[in-house]
């Protein structure tokens, strides 16, 4: 069992050591930990640390959303609510992103309920979707870099969640669906976002073609 905390200066520091800041997202300074939980090839439930390498056998859904430090979050609320995306940076190879970043995932309001911890990080607070009322933008799609196209870095965001998303989609303000060459700072104009408020990633390796990183 690898559930651990880790601090934002570690999360930081693992977005540079990786290059997807500056290469991928300009900048990150996290003020959470933001947590995303897996199923491991042994079939347990493991607490995904920045950077991890997964076999892609590992690749499925996340199993739980968590987060430490909420109240280290600017503009945050007891009522406040969140969207989350998931990326590949290096679609389709690491050495020719021409689909940079290709979205696998994106979806608004997660909450989080007083005493409802992560199962595997118990000082972790559970973001919870409130999946009743609403679906994700984008579902989740499994990745499948093809084979021999590099080590691909896959990026996993949290931001606050503007008030207006509460009751409309994020196509309200002109969102489109296509999923390739995501222009993520054209995003986060579009619909009023600050800063990511916590992000982590993991990587797998298909092989060959500009591995480094």
């Amino acid at each position: 069992d690898n559930a651990r905390s880790v601090s934002t200066l570690d999360f930081k520091n693992a977005f540079v050591e990786s290059g997807i800041v500056p290469e991928v997202i300009a900048a990150l300074d996290p003020s959470v930990s933001f947590y995303v939980s897996y199923v491991a090839a042994d079939g347990h439930n493991e607490l995904l640390l920045p950077g991890t390498q997964l076999a892609m056998s590992e690749k499925g859904g996340p199993t739980e959303f968590s987060v430490e430090g909420l109240n280290n979050a600017t503009n945050v609320t007891a009522s406040s609510r969140f969207l989350i995306y998931l990326l590949d940076a290096d679609a389709p190879a690491r050495g020719n992103p021409t689909a940079r970043n290709l979205r696998h995932f994106l979806a608004g309001n997660y909450t989080v309920t007083p005493g409802q911890n992560s199962t595997l990080l118990p000082t972790a607070q559970k973001l919870t979707a409130l999946t009743t009322q609403f679906q994700p933008f984008t579902r989740f799609v499994e990745p499948d870099p093809q084979p021999n196209t590099g080590v691909h870095r896959f990026i996993y965001a949290l931001y606050t969640q503007p008030a207006q998303f509460n009751n409309a989609g994020f196509e309200s303000v002109g969102m489109e669906a296509e999923t390739a060459n995501w222009n993520l700072s054209r995003w986060r104009t579009q619909l009023g976002l600050g800063p990511a408020i916590g992000a982590t990633f993991f990587t797998i390796d298909t092989g060959a073609n500009g591995t480094t990183g």
